[in-house]
């Protein structure tokens, strides 16, 4: 069998080093725009402010797809999809020349993963603004860093919080300001008053942040001297970088017959609508949600190479993945768990949500549980995570709480007292 993986990030690398584990004899190939092999992006901000080195990143060297019997396509990048043959053009990049080339396959897996979002904010022909994606990205914040001294960051999700925490310390720190469209801090993982104890804790570390904030402009001349807000203000700051989420990386397949809203729609055998066509990782979309978090590629790499192979005779159902985000920094830390707010629960549902919650602002700590018919489908934390892997089992294992419920946030509680 030959199976064509597009995509070397971890979902990527993930089923195919599955495949192999469960049957030698299947021919990959996979394919990877970048000129790298696989390599952690996890830890590109550690890159970017120096606390890591490039070969530090690395998680797989070009011994390991040979010792597999993988072959890895590096610098090519995937043009066409075609369904009806099984196969796929790729263009390939032979020293100075590109070359198209197409491949056939018997099952086609997709973990072509996302690219982040950039808005259409005016001003972006000039030099200063930047993402973080990739190597090639953070080189080019690390030299813009020699002559940086205000930094802004549009977007307090969990990249835009890893990089304010970074830039803000060690010995090189710099004046660092977070930009959020949103009415609260990392809006994505947090409820409105988890928001509000976290956002008094970044300010105790020095970083600036602004909420509901809208930016209209790019300023300056030929490079960035600050961004323009909605109320006509400027806000000063040498480099801009984008931190304003993700969105999966599909345009390759929008000619295709493959049925994609935001992502790529799967079942839950992560196939797509065309037969022998699966899709994993960030580009995909199940129950119409898009994860963009490693546990869910892993997970959902892992199910899929298993419905390829079917090694016991059986497809292996992927039920989703239980949303789980860390951030620590910021001398604090945060842990959101499973489903906290519109992001997650349908408005539909909130009838039937309720919740309890401990709030301690002067000690910048914050509890809330959410439940469901007794069930929990929520929890953050922060600023003390002691209960967090209590809460995760009653979570991923549907825990009936009803006997325990107003109990679970008390100091000394433990769920094995109780089960």
């Amino acid at each position: 069998m030959k199976v064509i993986i597009i995509g070397n990030g971890l979902a990527g690398v993930t089923v195919a080093a599955n495949l192999v584990n469960m049957d030698e004899s299947i021919e990959i190939n996979i394919f990877s725009e970048e000129k790298y092999t696989y390599y952690s992006r996890v830890r590109l901000v550690d890159y970017v402010v120096g606390n890591v080195s490039l070969d530090e990143l690395f998680v797989y060297d070009e011994n390991w797809y040979t010792q597999r019997g993988i072959k890895l396509h590096l610098n090519s990048t995937v043009k066409t999809v075609n369904t009806n043959k099984n196969s796929i053009t790729v263009e390939m990049l032979e020293g100075d020349a590109k070359k198209n080339t197409e491949y056939t396959y018997d099952c086609l897996v997709i973990a072509s993963g996302s690219r982040p979002v950039i808005p259409d904010v005016p001003g972006k022909d000039k030099s200063g603004w930047h993402v973080l994606r990739t190597i090639e990205d953070c080189d080019g914040i690390r030299e813009h860093l020699k002559q940086v001294e205000r930094i802004t960051i549009l977007g307090s999700g969990l990249l835009g919080l890893e990089l304010a925490n970074a830039f803000r310390s060690g010995p090189n720190s710099r004046d660092t300001s977070v930009i959020e469209i949103e009415p609260m801090a990392a809006p994505v993982y947090l409820d409105k008053q988890g928001a509000t104890v976290f956002l008094n804790l970044l300010e105790r570390a020095g970083v600036k942040i602004l909420v509901k904030t809208e930016v209209t402009e790019l300023v300056g001349d030929k490079t960035i001297e600050g961004c323009r807000l909605a109320d006509k203000t400027i806000h000063k700051g040498d480099m801009v970088i984008f931190a304003c989420g993700i969105k999966p990386n599909v345009d390759f397949l929008r000619n295709t017959q493959m049925e994609i809203i935001d992502g790529i729609v799967v079942n839950e055998y992560l196939q797509t609508n065309i037969k022998n066509v699966y899709a994993v990782g960030d580009c995909c979309e199940y129950n119409a949600f898009i994860y963009g978090i490693n546990p869910a590629a892993i997970e959902q790499a892992r199910i899929c190479a298993h419905n390829i192979v079917k090694p016991d005779g059986k497809l292996k159902i992927y039920e989703g993945t239980v949303p789980s985000v860390s951030f620590y920094g910021f001398s604090t830390e945060m842990v959101s768990l499973g489903r906290v707010n519109e992001f997650t629960i349908d408005p539909d549902e909130w009838k039937d949500i309720y919740s309890y919650y401990k709030v301690d602002m002067t000690l910048g700590v914050y509890k809330k549980i959410l439940l469901k018919k007794h069930q929990m489908v929520g929890a953050i934390l922060i600023g003390d995570l002691e209960q967090q892997l209590d809460l995760r089992k009653m979570i991923l294992e549907k825990i009936d709480v009803s006997a325990f419920e107003t109990e679970i946030l008390q100091d000394g509680f433990s769920l094995r007292d109780w089960l």
